[in-house]
């Protein structure tokens, strides 16, 4: 993993939040307006979706289909732009391997509507994980160790992972076609989602095919910009494949004007479960101090679940007797130091010192004699009996 990789490069490679624009109060304004819109949009688009899958896997030749691919286009809102592509049937009869750039779980549909003969190579896309199966319309698979013999035009993915497609361009991964014989064509693809006076966003953080899929069908149009200018990519004698790979991502990423990234989606994927890891142990923790924190209310009823939360803290420990303890020690020193100031010395001005934890426990005459330890023990052994008679519903009487 790289050394330097943090959590914070991981979220630049996603839109932090649904609206993109300065104007932002205006474009949530005129948001909230589209609201309904976009819900009805939401709903026919999904079911007409759910139509053409059932279509598309009743009859599998639909999946090449021009005529059907624009109808799928059309109901995810998609609109396919290229200048790049002046004869397509230069390339539908080429056998040839396409390497995209990854944006969303519906690029290989953008890229269908020019291509519609297109295969898709497959691989371990990190967004993919989690599969939606609608996220799969049009989608025909090929195994990477049956190209060499596929004859046909195939679609692979280098990043393995889908980002904004604006910050960087990751590693790529390109040893599923290691072995190929056949050439491969550079595409490079931009996406945007144009709204009023504002952009929508194209992969948020912590999404997945099933929030790609809502954001398409609730979006007016999703703007898809491919560009097939790139040359041809051979390995060459004595050219390493390493280095053949680094070729086609810098010519990509000049093409796209993005950065190039020093890792790639295995390392996101291995910083993004350590995030995730350090947010369930947190959220575990806080769950067991609040469970503590009524536990000990319960007994000590008079102390504000504020300062058994915070000596919890102080005492790191999740033991009650611990933390009953570090109470009750800390009531008996402030207690010890409102009786030392409530006698002051002749000619000096009298002090009053409120302290919430003083109180806490009223004292009587004989019990402000007993010395520290004794009384201590006195009122951890009380509040232990209470403890265990609330358990198993013993009656016992005060000494």
């Amino acid at each position: 993993m790289a050394s330097n990789l943090t959590y914070s490069q991981l979220v630049n490679l996603y839109d932090q939040s649904f609206i993109q624009s300065k104007r932002r109060y205006l474009s949530i304004a005129l948001l909230i307006l589209y609201i309904p819109i976009g819900l009805g949009l939401l709903l026919i688009r999904l079911s007409l979706l759910l139509l053409l899958c059932a279509a598309a896997a009743a009859v599998p030749s639909l999946n090449s289909n021009r005529t059907f691919i624009n109808l799928v286009s059309l109901v995810l809102g998609i609109l396919t732009r290229t200048d790049s592509l002046t004869e397509p049937k230069d390339f539908i009869h080429s056998k040839q391997i396409f390497v995209a750039n990854h944006i969303t779980c519906f690029d290989h549909v953008s890229i269908k509507a020019l291509l519609n003969k297109l295969y898709s190579v497959e691989s371990n896309d990190y967004l993919n994980k989690e599969s939606f199966f609608l996220a799969n319309i049009l989608k025909k698979n090929v195994s990477a160790k049956k190209l060499d013999s596929f004859g046909k035009q195939a679609l692979y993915f280098a990043e393995n992972l889908a980002t904004n497609g604006s910050f960087k361009l990751l590693k790529f991964n390109l040893d599923c076609i290691k072995d190929s014989s056949m050439d491969v064509k550079p595409v490079c693809l931009r996406c945007t989602r144009p709204f009023l006076f504002c952009t929508l966003a194209v992969n948020l953080i912590e999404s997945n095919q099933l929030i790609n899929l809502i954001l398409f069908l609730f979006s007016p149009v999703t703007i898809f910009k491919i560009d097939f200018s790139l040359d041809k990519h051979s390995r060459q004698n004595g050219e390493s494949f390493e280095q053949w790979t680094e070729n086609i991502r810098h010519s990509m990423a000049a093409k796209l004007g993005l950065e190039l990234a020093d890792f790639d989606s295995q390392d996101l994927e291995a910083v993004w479960h350590q995030q995730h890891n350090q947010v369930q142990i947190k959220n575990d923790q806080n769950s067991q101090n609040e469970r503590l924190a009524l536990q000990i209310k319960e007994i000590l009823p008079y102390v504000t679940l504020e300062t058994i939360e915070q000596h919890i803290r102080l005492s790191s420990s999740l033991d009650i007797d611990t933390v009953m303890a570090s109470i009750l020690d800390s009531d008996s020193q402030e207690s010890s130091l409102l009786r030392t100031q409530s006698n002051p010395v002749v000619n000096q001005p009298k002090h009053v010192i409120t302290s919430s934890k003083s109180s806490i426990f009223p004292t009587r005459n004989e019990r402000k004699k007993m010395s520290f330890e004794e009384r201590k023990f006195e009122l951890v052994n009380k509040a232990r009996k209470r403890y265990l008679a609330r358990d198993y519903n013993l009656s016992l009487t005060d000494s």
